[in-house]
């Protein structure tokens, strides 16, 4: 199979990723020591859309564990090159999440007070969101579809997402600090990054209350919108934006300075949910994509001058003003453990 553009895949990029989806897991089930696998993510959660990744947590043999895990990564290697040379790249996460077959069996074999311990451990957490509404696609032994069942029946439960709410609050507050401790060392580049991982914490924190899940990193901008108007609270989707340099004119600025891979990725994103009928316009898709990209090379954006796009922020008076407000939007709307919705939201 061969695609002559991006028309030619969203044309019929739903049976290219089921097809793709299910060779991956015909490759993973063939490895010596795999136990089982679950297709979570927007694919199996049965909402995905033409750039959707291919999400698959494994368990493994605990003995086997090692070899199984390397022999994955290699295979995973080669299917994304094999994707990517006929035209279209599909992202393969795999193996970034798994577990043991004694590991899941103690788990979804254990008491709530026990279950909730494992969201300690940063595997288990994340899989709650990565695996709700998964599917087992091969489970020779049973597990993959008691681990899938768990993490849909433990999401939502109460005491879950006060843990987690507790957990997005220390994030938010440690972002806080790390933000005034690099003004003090009048570090643009790295405060701005502080700053902005303030904002992301406090995004997925307040999501959360409402009762949604910060799944599907490259849209949550838009989700957050579409989540804050039902609340009736367009004056968040404002001041996050303002914090971020997202407003709807620095979008387009930022746009235009970017580098020709983000201006692509953009294109190529708003084409495909156009495509699909999604609600959303060009700017708040190329919000989106600048949200992400910058968020990752913010991180290596080294010193001054700084890329236009990235929009650091170099005056230490605004970078105060908004640490303050970062701080205010936390103590004024952040949702206690004790409040908290204990279900999803439709949709």
């Amino acid at each position: 199979m061969r695609f002559t553009g991006d028309d030619d895949y969203l044309r019929q990029w739903e049976a290219v990723l089921r097809d793709r989806a299910r060779g991956a897991v015909a490759a993973f089930a063939a490895i010596d020591g795999v136990a089982g696998l679950i297709v979570g993510g927007s694919l199996g959660g049965g909402t995905p859309w033409p750039l959707s990744d291919i999400d698959i947590l494994p368990i493994y043999e605990d003995d086997r564990a090692e070899r199984a895990a390397e022999a994955i990564a290699r295979r995973r290697e080669a299917l994304i090159a094999r994707w990517t040379g006929e035209g279209w790249h599909t992202g393969l996460d795999v193996g970034t999440l798994a577990f043991t077959s004694r590991e899941v069996g103690a788990v979804v074999h254990a008491d709530p007070a026990e279950a909730l311990r494992a969201l300690h451990d940063d595997r288990w957490y994340h899989s709650l969101d990565k695996g709700y509404r998964g599917s087992a696609a091969y489970d020779p032994g049973g597990l993959a579809s008691a681990l899938a069942r768990w993490f849909t029946a433990t999401r939502f439960a109460p005491a879950v997402v006060a843990f987690r709410l507790e957990r997005q609050r220390r994030r938010v507050l440690q972002a806080h600090s790390d933000l005034l401790g690099h003004i003090a060392n009048r570090d643009a580049a790295v405060a701005t990054s502080a700053l902005r991982a303030g904002v992301e914490a406090l995004r997925v924190l307040l999501l959360e209350g409402w009762g949604e899940r910060d799944n599907s990193f490259a849209r949550l901008g838009t989700r957050f919108e579409r989540a804050a108007r039902a609340k009736g609270r367009e004056d968040l989707i404002a001041t996050l934006n303002d914090l971020n340099g997202l407003n709807d004119r620095s979008v387009l600025a930022r746009l235009r300075a970017a580098p020709a891979s983000v201006r692509r990725r953009h294109e190529r994103s708003w084409r495909a949910r156009d495509f699909i009928g999604e609600d959303v316009t060009p700017v708040q898709d190329a919000r989106d994509v600048l949200r992400v990209s910058s968020y990752y090379a913010l991180r290596e954006a080294g010193d001054a001058p700084y890329p236009a796009w990235l929009a650091v922020e170099t005056d230490f008076a605004a970078l105060q003003r908004k640490a303050a407000t970062l701080s205010q939007v936390l103590e004024e709307n952040a949702p206690s453990g004790q409040s908290a919705s204990a279900g999803p939201r439709a949709g």
